[in-house]
């Protein structure tokens, strides 16, 4: 049987996406590739000066510019790897008719087949645990094998992640949960000059939220001034749920509120949650985020810069095929400070 070529791999792995990819279509809709080892952003500061005044006839002021810090990461290697040999193409496959109605060959492409979509699978789900780790935590520690641990730090200034404690957890009724998300979105504004217009809640905070009487008066007719609607009711266990918004009159100032309790498998193949379930995250599109690759060192790939490269070859003796796909990825909030994260119990 004949390797499948390189346009054929792609439009294989393409087939299926993951079930969830919140952080990453939420925070960081695009992309960018780069032809070298290394992934290269700048931080520039915001300009907030007041222009000055001057007398009409004279002069006007230069004013200085503001420079701006380059930081460079070379990202580690994803490299999922797979190895199909004739055997497993010889038994019946799951759900085939018990005689078996397919031929060898369509046997083995169908593993190629889910090969190439478990890599892809694996890949975009270490894509979206960069992403969630980059909002969360405002920063992405990488570490593997043969990799020295290395923390990206994207300069979320320490205001922006806040741990409740004492009576201000929200598993204390002397709590403010709704002060508290305005002093952050205000925080937020004040160093981004960009509006939290999200906030993504563990199932655990988004319990202790709904406790409260100043958020639930809200929801009643009598109560003016606000337009706040929100369903208290059970969630449908998906990984992520819009659940209602919080508004002023009008819709000003609408906050969207969500829930989110998605997992992933360690490297031990233990559950662990991407979102801590006492953790509230707050988000806007001013975080402008961008899905950054560095460039695939394989030649096979022609040194270009990709999201991701699937290639098959040959072992002769003993037969057998392996396929594997690659990717250099980094996920860099342009603006760090347009979210908080925030958790409201220990």
């Amino acid at each position: 049987m004949d390797l499948y070529d390189t346009n054929t791999l792609i439009e294989v792995i393409s087939v299926q996406k993951p079930a969830s990819t919140y952080w990453l279509d939420l925070c960081f809709p695009r992309e960018l590739q780069f032809d070298t080892q290394e992934i290269l952003f700048d931080q520039i500061p915001e300009y907030r000066n007041l222009a000055p005044f001057v007398a009409p006839n004279v002069q006007g002021r230069v004013m200085r510019e503001r420079g701006y810090t380059t930081k460079s990461f070379r990202p580690a290697y994803i490299k999922p790897k797979g190895v199909i040999n004739p055997a497993r193409a010889i038994p019946r496959r799951a759900g085939e008719r018990i005689t078996g109605s397919l031929s060898l060959e369509q046997r083995f492409d169908a593993i190629v087949a889910e090969n190439m979509a478990m890599q892809r699978q694996q890949i975009e789900r270490r894509w979206e645990w960069m992403a969630a780790r980059a909002i969360i935590d405002g920063e992405v520690t990488v570490a593997g094998d043969d990799y020295p641990s290395q923390t990206v730090e994207f300069g979320r200034h320490t205001d922006l992640t806040v741990q409740l404690s004492g009576g201000e957890r929200w598993s204390q009724n002397t709590a403010t949960p709704l002060a508290d998300l305005e002093d952050l979105r205000t925080a937020s504004f004040n160093l981004a000059g960009t509006a939290i217009d999200r906030v993504t809640m563990g199932l655990s905070a988004w319990t202790y939220f709904t406790g409260f009487s100043a958020v639930t008066d809200l929801l009643k007719a009598d109560i003016r001034g606000s337009t706040t609607e929100f369903n208290r009711s059970i969630g449908t266990g998906q990984p992520f749920e819009f659940r209602g918004f919080l508004a002023g009159q009008g819709g000003v100032g609408r906050l969207e509120l969500w829930t989110y309790n998605d997992t992933y498998h360690d490297e031990s193949d233990v559950a662990q949650p991407f979102l801590d379930q006492n953790t509230v995250v707050g988000t806007g599109p001013g975080i402008s985020g961008y899905r950054c690759f560095g460039a695939i060192q394989d030649i096979g790939a022609r040194l270009q810069a990709m999201s991701m490269f699937p290639k098959m070859w040959n072992q002769e003796d003993p037969s057998a095929t392996y396929v594997m796909t690659q990717s250099a990825p980094l996920m860099v909030p342009a603006q760090p400070n347009g979210c908080f994260s925030m958790k409201v119990h220990v």
